[in-house]
């Protein structure tokens, strides 16, 4: 077991505060985040989080909430902003989803930042992609403009969006550079953040967010479960064009934008009963749906940050069948732990799906490939060893600039 914050030495923070957004378990960020300070404060370290809402009644011990609504305010003092999460003299300030500069200059005379960069936060349309399968390799820059208008990697169809989303980026990015020290949880997002030069940087390794169930019928039973955000970029619409060519009952927990819609492509489909949309599921439910799986299904078309679900289905013994692309083949292996396929091509999809539903031997040698992995790589251990070294590396670093502003990195045009 590895030792508490105390007793690593005094380069690892006794008192770490987190920023962000909501205090909530609907998505893989907010799931992240509610466990990995849990996991600090279980550890020894004292923990508190600033939020903007909290939206669940989960109070890990050792951790402290604070709410304030105006903690996104651009408008209001940085002070303002803070309240009092700064009265307990953090030792270090760790920021999820809180891509401010105001904020993180505010800070760092305090106390040293270390930010993670959970998606692609100097990215104008936030999906780093032009064509499902091609992920963008340039850093934030006037270059990324001809390519929102003409280059296909826009993903909305309202132009007149744009230069609120490139000053959103810009300001990502700024908090990027602005920051002590970067964590991200996969090699595709240390590949954008090494683009947009941002040097002090580690990749720290996600671990599964709830415990594992048991389950059974899988010799007898056909079902794939999707579970994330419904939002155009995690493909849904391409599981649904693909499940008219599997004889499968689907089953698809979450939420987000597209729902409804998806609702509706089910219906015009014709899949009837064979898919059910659950909605968001409290932790144990969600546990118990990807144990039941036959097969989980990751039909992601942006290059996925990582894909949580995938390590969380390892865990209950379960195969994926995901898209190649992103931060996936981090934790799945083409052929051992699960199937890749091509992002956006629903029938290989279904060929995917089809080979490995007829072979429930398969899928239980590729889960037990999966779980060995994701317990030699994403474990709780991994992750806080990992994170306490990036936290001592931001401390150091912080340190050695006087606790002042560092310099800006370079923009790339």
């Amino acid at each position: 077991m590895t030792a508490s914050p105390e007793r690593r030495g005094s380069s690892y923070p006794s008192s770490v505060l987190f920023l962000t957004p909501r205090w909530a378990r609907d998505g893989g960020v907010g799931a992240h985040v509610q466990a990995s300070a849990a996991l600090l404060a279980e550890r020894g370290a004292r923990v508190s989080v600033l939020v903007a809402r909290v939206e669940s009644d989960d109070r890990p011990a050792g951790v402290t909430l604070h709410e304030n609504a105006s903690l996104f305010d651009r408008t209001a003092r940085a002070d303002v902003r803070l309240g009092d999460a700064l009265s307990d003299s953090p030792e270090l300030v760790h920021l999820h989803q809180v891509e401010d500069s105001a904020l993180v200059d505010a800070i760092r005379p305090h106390a040293p930042i270390v930010i993670s960069a959970h998606g692609y936060s100097a990215c104008s349309s936030g999906v780093y992609y032009f064509r499902p399968g091609h992920e963008c390799t340039r850093g934030h820059g006037p270059g990324c403009i001809p390519n929102l208008l003409v280059g296909g990697c826009a993903h909305f169809r309202n132009r007149a969006r744009i230069p609120s989303f490139y000053a959103k980026a810009s300001r990502g990015y700024a908090a990027l550079s602005h920051s002590d020290f970067t964590v991200s949880y996969s090699s595709a997002v240390d590949r954008h953040l090494a683009a947009n030069g941002i040097h002090d940087r580690m990749i720290v390794p996600y671990f599964p967010t709830m415990p594992a169930r048991v389950g059974e019928g899988h010799g007898g039973r056909r079902r794939v479960v999707f579970a994330g955000r419904v939002v155009h970029a995690k493909g849904v619409h391409v599981l649904l064009r693909a499940a008219r060519e599997v004889d499968a009952e689907f089953i698809v927990c979450g939420d987000g934008l597209q729902l409804e819609a998806m609702r509706r492509l089910a219906r015009r489909y014709r899949l009837g009963q064979r898919v059910s949309f659950t909605g968001w599921l409290a932790p144990g439910d969600l546990a118990q749906q990807l144990a039941d799986a036959s097969v989980i299904a990751v039909p992601s078309v942006w290059p996925e940050p990582f894909g949580l679900v995938g390590i969380e289905g390892f865990e209950a013994g379960r195969p994926s069948v995901a898209s190649a692309t992103g931060g996936i083949g981090d934790w799945l292996t083409h052929d051992v732990s699960g199937l890749l396929v091509t992002p956006g091509d629903s029938r290989a999809l279904a060929r995917a799906l089809n080979e490995l539903l007829a072979d429930p031997d398969r899928q239980r040698a590729m889960g037990a490939a999966g779980r060995e992995h994701a317990n030699a790589n994403f474990s709780k251990e991994r992750h806080l060893e990992t994170l306490l070294d990036a936290y001592r590396r931001a401390r150091e670093l912080w340190s050695a600039r006087g606790g002042t502003e560092a310099e800006p990195a370079r923009v790339n045009a």
